[in-house]
């Protein structure tokens, strides 16, 4: 749908000017929806503070009006003037209450003996203040009216000696508060602050909770209702959306809500709405038949150079053929852009003609190249792969000699720590040896000890018994048990002789077995140290057996790069030829594409260079034989054996990629009749 310029243009002027008029039109709306706005607000404001302030006059009565009849609080018989300032004041009831629980009514009314007028609401909310109270309404049961309570108390001091107050019925106020109407369908009402309707149109919602008119009305709305300077606020009533303002009826708990039907109270910005919408379908009516003709007119210049292009392309690819230059506009300037550029692209072609046989010739000649280097890069390959075969198994030889030897060192080792922990057995054999010594030399010293102590104990039991020889008759048992004695110390001291003579001989048996000990301790120790020197030398052996493996390795790895990259070398070699193959076919093309063409100073068909036939397939090197192509600097092959020639080693991984990648060369462009590769 927006192919065409001509389409875009007038989409986007039409786009321009519905965006202004909506611009515009917003901005009316914008302005005149605040004022209308301002306006409702304040006829809101007017009206709720003018009918606010007629209830509040009547409350300011009221009020009076049980001020006047407090001096019945101080009469013995107040009758008459309660009765008095009823009917003056259109009361319901008038009465008094005294502290004492006596009760004065302006009409006969039966009470209860056990009536308490001090325990009455009335009567503790006027106790409770220095002013005239009002009470909350209530329905009168009797008319069904609603009534309200007005009480003043007369007090002594601090304390409250009686209460007076006034019944009187809400009619007059309800019917003020029906009265108003800020709009054809809205209404008012009066509510506490406790969120309780006093009056409404509907006498059913009456000391309902005003929740159940409206839901979002809680105290914290009411509150904002009455703030000075604040906005409306918006609710949902019955079926109709409302603006609400409230106004605060002073000596009370009273709030005066006016509420006026939204839609009739904005009708002005509706009608508005309206006629914009009428006047923007209008202009966008008559700017769509506009802005068409415009642009045609100024498209027509543009489809003559389309016409002019063509013929150009139709007429076999003339570029001899120039646009007219009519006029100083932007499309003569295209027009002269186009005739420099087409006089541009002549040249080029000329050019390009000339160079394809250039290029088919050069072509040719990277093909012969490449087919010999192919075939050199084939014999480098060959001797690679005979040097990679002899260092591979140079390198096995070496890996099994560096194995051995680290098995070796790794017997020694063994051998060395076997030696090791005998000498170690043998040092503490040595060392137990002498602590053996030294407990049998200890032993006899205490034998020696025990022994004096047995000649001692002979000592005493000899002087014992001739103690007892001199006593008698009263000695003799003392006698015998010195005899007693006397015969346990002798055999005690021989037997310490004969364990002195035991312990000597095992001390000298020690002495020389620690002495044979002490030698096999010497031998052990050399036995370690001459180990200690096979396992260093064995390991010496290893050390350089492992970085002989390791250098063999790494020239091992070199090589295999090596033949991995001659294989590479062999397979780019086999894609240039095959490249070069697509650039002669390519310029060939070129040559043909670039005669179609109508150059006009040079109508001579190109000379087409007769291309040298490519190579065969007997003549083209294999992947196989590419493979092997490649000698590096200072490589030295191996000595030719008198062996028969070894068959052609079988091409690697990396060489039969060469295949997909040149038949990809001279894969046909879909978008053209050119050739990438």
């Amino acid at each position: 749908m927006f192919d065409s310029i001509k389409t875009r243009l007038i989409s986007l002027s039409i786009a321009v000017v519905v965006f202004t008029l909506l611009a515009a039109t917003t901005a009316n709306y914008i302005i005149v929806r605040n004022h209308t706005q301002s306006q409702v607000l304040s006829s809101l404001n007017e009206l709720a503070t003018a009918r606010g302030a007629s209830i509040a006059q009547w409350v300011n009565t009221q009020r009076n009006i049980v001020t006047a009849i407090l001096p019945t609080a101080k009469m013995a018989e107040p009758v008459p003037l309660l009765i008095q300032a009823a009917k003056s004041g259109e009361l319901q009831s008038a009465y008094v209450g005294h502290a004492n629980k006596r009760m004065f009514f302006n009409v006969d009314e039966p009470l209860p003996p056990d009536y308490d007028p001090t325990s009455r609401p009335w009567y503790t909310l006027a106790a409770a203040s220095n002013g005239p109270v009002l009470t909350e309404p209530y329905m009168d049961a009797s008319r069904n009216q609603l009534v309200v309570t007005f009480a003043l108390a007369a007090k002594e001091g601090s304390s409250t000696k009686a209460v007076v107050a006034s019944d009187v019925f809400l009619n007059e106020v309800v019917g003020t508060v029906k009265a108003i109407k800020p709009t054809p369908n809205g209404f008012a009402f009066l509510v506490s602050n406790k969120g309780v309707i006093i009056a409404h149109p509907d006498s059913k919602l009456s000391l309902k909770p005003v929740t159940e008119l409206a839901a979002g009305l809680d105290a914290k709305a009411l509150t904002q209702l009455q703030e000075s300077g604040a906005n409306w606020q918006e609710a949902r009533i019955g079926e109709g959306d409302f603006l609400l303002r409230g106004v605060a009826i002073p000596n009370t708990d009273w709030v005066l809500v006016a509420a006026a039907d939204k839609s009739e109270a904005l009708q002005s910005l509706s009608a508005l709405l309206r006629a914009a919408a009428v006047v923007l379908l209008v202009v966008l009516v008559l700017a769509v038949v506009l802005m068409t003709t415009v642009v045609a007119t100024l498209m027509r210049g543009i489809d003559r150079i389309r016409a002019a292009l063509d013929e150009i392309s139709a007429g076999g690819g003339d570029l001899t053929q120039r646009l007219p230059e009519v006029g100083r506009d932007e499309l003569s300037r295209i027009a002269a852009s186009f005739n420099l550029f087409a006089e541009k692209i002549q040249h080029i072609l000329l050019d390009v003609r000339s160079a394809s046989n250039s290029i088919t010739t050069a072509s040719t000649e990277i093909a012969i190249g490449a087919q010999d280097l192919s075939q050199r890069t084939e014999q480098t390959a060959a001797n690679l792969e005979e040097a990679a075969s002899s260092m591979e198994e140079l390198t096995g030889t070496v890996r099994q000699t560096a194995d051995a030897a680290l098995t070796a060192n790794q017997l020694a080792s063994s051998a060395s720590s076997a030696a090791a922990k005998g000498g170690d057995v043998v040092n503490q054999v040595v060392r137990t040896m002498d602590e053996i010594n030294t407990s049998s030399k200890k032993i006899n010293d205490i034998i020696g000890v025990i022994d004096g102590i047995a000649f001692q104990t002979n000592i005493l039991a000899l002087n014992a018994a001739v103690e007892a020889a001199r006593a008698g008759e009263q000695g003799r048992g003392f006698a015998v048990v010195a005899s007693e004695v006397r015969s346990l110390a002798q055999r005690s001291a021989e037997a310490a002789k004969e364990i002195k003579g035991l312990i000597g001989a095992s001390v000298d048996r020690v002495e020389v077995g620690s002495k044979l000990v002490e030698a096999a301790g010497a031998s052990m120790t050399d036995i370690v140290s001459s180990v200690q020197r096979v396992t260093d030398i064995i390991g010496e052996i290893t050390a350089a057996a492992s970085e002989q493996s390791d250098g063999i390795g790494q020239v091992n790895g070199a090589v295999v790069q090596l033949d991995q990259m001659t294989q590479q070398n062999a397979a780019l070699v086999e894609q240039s030829a095959a490249a070069a193959e697509s650039l002669k076919d390519q310029a060939r093309r070129l040559t043909e594409v670039v005669s179609v063409f109508r150059l006009g100073s040079d109508e001579r068909p190109p000379s087409r260079s007769t291309p040298s036939p490519s190579p065969t397939a007997a003549s083209t090197p294999s992947p196989a034989s590419a493979a092997k192509s490649f000698k590096p600097s200072g490589f030295k092959p191996a000595p030719a054996k008198a062996s028969p020639p070894r068959p052609a080693p079988s091409p690697k991984a990396a060489a039969p990629a060469a295949a997909p990648a040149a038949a990809s060369a001279g894969k046909n462009d879909d978008e053209g009749d050119w050739q990438s590769f």
